[in-house]
């Protein structure tokens, strides 16, 4: 129930902060003046860099972290650091 009250008041706020922002107009106007401006493109072309190194790199290493965790939990030889410093007479 929790996540349909906050669903509604977030789609209700963005909506609300959209119209009285124009941010919708002025991302239109951004987009509509990047051919005739040199820097707004290589602001553009980085931009896009950047998501596509998020989405070649960032995403596979949450996948194979994931993978290597449950892998992991096999592992009959958990220790905590608590007990390794305990172990070593440190604590």
């Amino acid at each position: 129930m929790r996540t349909y009250v906050f669903t509604a008041t977030l789609s209700f706020a963005l909506g609300y902060y959209a119209c009285n922002f124009a941010i919708i107009s002025s991302i239109y106007n951004f987009a509509a003046s990047v051919p005739e401006t040199t820097h707004k493109r290589y602001l553009l072309y980085a931009v896009l860099i950047l998501l596509l190194l998020f989405f070649l790199i960032l995403i596979p290493l949450e996948r194979i972290a994931n993978f290597e965790a449950r892998r992991k939990e096999e592992y009959p030889y958990r220790t905590s650091a608590r007990e390794h410093l305990q172990r070593r007479g440190s604590f």
